[in-house]
């Protein structure tokens, strides 16, 4: 994809939503397009994201989907489907944490922009207003899971 159309895909996601094309444009040169087949696994659920796995190529990363789908699942089950402008790997890379799922690429296959967890912690310190957008999703993600479920009760 070139420069300027990833600059735009990025600038769409909202965890960097609100960022300077300048700064969208450093992210985008520091992280590198991956292409899956389909059903290859992408993300394993409880994969440590520290140590010798984070220096791996592809080892420590999140991801923003370009092209195809990835499926979520969690001890087995499916959770969601990702398309085109949607990411997953993020929560691991800000809190060190293991893997939450597992991530498959789906039947057609999954391209991604993915940026390591290096890259991600060397750009945050370089551009901390890369934080803002991430807290208000964090944020929106726990007032939506405090939301009173409608089949509840």
């Amino acid at each position: 994809m070139a420069g300027g159309d990833l600059v735009s895909v990025l600038g769409g996601v909202d965890l960097f939503q609100g960022l300077s094309p300048r700064v969208l444009g450093q992210i985008a040169e520091r992280g590198h397009e991956a292409d899956y087949a389909p059903g290859t696994v992408v993300i394993v659920q409880g994969d440590a994201v520290e140590g010798f796995k984070a220096f791996a190529p592809g080892g420590a990363e999140m991801h923003v989907v370009l092209g195809g789908s990835a499926r979520i699942d969690v001890h087995g089950e499916t959770h969601t489907v990702l398309g085109p402008g949607t990411y997953f790997g993020e929560i691991s890379l800000i809190d060190g944490r293991p893997r939450s799922a597992d991530v498959v690429a789906g039947e057609d296959g999954l391209k991604t922009f993915a940026l390591s967890k290096w890259t991600f912690e060397d750009l945050l310190e370089k551009h901390p207003e890369i934080a803002v957008p991430m807290l208000r999703v964090l944020a929106a993600r726990l007032r939506a899971d405090e939301e009173p479920r409608a089949d509840a009760g």
